[in-house]
């Protein structure tokens, strides 16, 4: 099936939602899921996505509505994906480490009408960061209101623990009470279904405010699906361990590519714990995954401290060539290991370029980020004059796409500004592209990869100060190179007259909530005076970033 679809290019004319309603009827009897020591079948899968799709239709959900998903990595979230996507309407997955802000404000632009939500993951109570995030929110009998947010209709909760929570329809209730499903109406919408229509709103991680809100239509993620599916010699007797979560674009392609493209296994986890993870790998023997280098810098740790036994042998990421090497020759060991190295944007849903199974130079392997894509257009330009650079010169990189998205969601302006007057779209990201390989540097603007997820310090520095008002009078924060995160987000704080600086845990604390997890600076130090100043005037970042590692080494 995999290998037809891939020689046919079904990628390029298909749905997402058309290819899982065929791979669950080719593959009714193989296991789709496994989690929690259940195995659900395509099969299973099916008939659990089209009750949730029909619990949506009676809810008035139809082609165009938004659905916002909180999600976690479990089957209620794979159900709820899939169902969005055969009624018709768009799925807008957002980042549960977001704080009360960046909710407020992506909610009221999104205009969802309904919100499916875990209630409580990690110690955090997601029905009260609804609560706050809709303040006027009004709540009737399973159906609520808010003028910020006029499009909305009901709110759903999922809770691992069988909570009710008021305003909340209860997701196994909704399940439940659904026993009567119109297949025919659900396939007509599956039928009716166009590759161009636009489904997904898949969240950027932004770089000096909000998060945009970039709109797909499938060929942007199938064409992610096909090409990780090619990159890694993938096949129907592969399976995949998931150890991102479902709003991030690695889990949103891996429910594309597992459940829909190429109808293979997905091992889950709710949230990704090193040791579970790696007791997952030894009892399932999965073949495949995704991951940043804390994934496999962890995954390590517990494979030195316990005998398990390692199956992955196709492996997918943005990692360092030192974590790249770690993983060929202390995780995997002796295994014939397909390490496929990729950059990717959500702009481009999101894969632009991937390594190659059949290249047998290890240098270009480990040390640069792919080629393009069949149909990408690469250039690099000046950062300062936009002009075009030779490949090798350092600048930004630049693409043309057939995969490309939409455009922002409510954000005109920041559409407008995507490309320049050659057609190309600027990345941010400082890098080369030399001998058709492209080699990513690190963010522009500010912009660093930490855990990860990619982190604005000039965003981190502004929510500081508008949290901490009182105290602070200016904040900067850079990204810091380190062995685990990538980047360690660290801030100097000027502080108004009469202050003192509170210790860090005690800033952390207040933090939380109010900014997401991984912008929470890991250390602050105070900064006295005024910023250092260059002979024209701007600030010396040179001078403050020596400031900052002498500091640093002396703590």
């Amino acid at each position: 099936m995999l290998l037809e679809r891939m020689r046919a290019n079904r990628w390029f004319h298909s749905t997402v939602q058309g290819l899982f309603a065929e791979t669950c009827r080719e593959r009714a009897d193989k296991t789709a899921l496994v989690f929690e020591g259940q195995d659900i079948s395509f099969g299973e899968l099916q008939k659990n996505v089209n009750r949730f799709s029909q619990a949506l239709m009676n809810l008035g959900v139809g082609p165009g509505d938004h659905l916002i998903m909180l999600p976690t990595v479990c089957p209620e979230f794979a159900y709820v994906f899939f169902a969005t996507l055969q009624v018709g309407a768009v799925i807008n997955p957002l980042n549960l480490l977001w704080g009360e802000i960046e909710f407020k404000g992506i909610l009221a632009r999104n205009d969802p009408k309904v919100i499916v939500t875990i209630d409580e993951n990690r110690g955090r109570d997601y029905i009260k960061v609804l609560r706050e995030s809709i303040p006027d929110l009004e709540i009737g009998d399973e159906v609520v209101s808010s003028k910020e947010i006029p499009t909305l209709k009901h709110l759903v909760s999922l809770s691992r623990k069988g909570n009710r929570h008021e305003g909340f329809i209860d997701f196994n209730d909704l399940m439940e009470r659904t026993t009567e499903v119109d297949e025919a109406e659900i396939s007509g919408r599956i039928e009716k279904a166009e590759c161009t229509d636009i489904q997904f709103m898949c969240q950027t991680s932004g770089s000096t405010g909000l998060s945009k809100s970039a709109l797909w239509n499938h060929r942007p993620p199938l064409a992610s699906s096909h090409f990780v599916a090619r990159a890694q010699d993938y096949s129907e007797e592969d399976s995949f361990i998931c150890m991102s979560p479902f709003f991030h674009n690695s889990g949103i392609n891996a429910l594309n590519m597992c459940l829909a493209y190429s109808g293979t296994t997905m091992v889950l986890m709710e949230n990704f714990e090193p040791k579970l993870a790696m007791e997952l790998i030894d009892r399932y023997q999965p073949t495949s995954t995704v991951g940043f280098d804390a994934h496999y810098q962890a995954l390590r740790m517990v494979q030195l401290a316990g005998d398990y036994k390692f199956s992955i042998s196709k492996v997918l990421g943005a990692i360092t060539p030192q974590t790249y090497d770690m993983i060929e020759q202390e995780l995997c060991k002796d295994l014939d290991v397909n390490i496929t190295m990729l950059y990717a944007q959500t702009e481009n849903g999101p894969a632009v370029a991937f390594g190659e199974p059949d290249c047998m130079d290890r240098e270009l392997k480990r040390s640069t980020n792919g080629r393009p894509l069949p149909g990408v257009a690469v250039v690099i330009k000046d950062i300062a004059t936009g002009e075009r650079l030779a490949p090798e010169q350092q600048g930004e990189i630049c693409y043309k796409s057939p995969f490309m998205l939409s455009g922002y969601y409510k954000q005109e302006e920041e559409t407008k500004k995507l490309f320049d007057e050659e057609g190309y779209l600027h990345s941010g990201d400082y890098g080369t592209f030399k001998d058709g390989y492209i080699s990513f540097l690190g963010r522009l603007g500010g912009v660093v990869k930490s855990g990860g997820e990619n982190v604005s310090t000039t965003y981190v520095s502004s929510l500081l100060l508008e949290i901490f008002s009182e105290d602070f009078e200016d904040v900067l924060t850079f990204g810091v190179p380190d062995p685990y995160w990538g980047s360690k987000i660290v801030s100097f704080v000027r502080l108004r007259s009469g202050k003192a600086l509170k210790p860090i845990k005690e800033i952390r604390t207040m933090c939380k909530g109010k900014m997401a997890e991984y912008e929470i600076p890991k250390d602050i130090l105070q900064w006295e005076g005024p910023w250092p100043m260059t002979v024209v005037g701007k600030m010396d970042m040179k001078a403050l970033e020596k400031a900052l590692d002498e500091r640093l080494a002396s703590s």
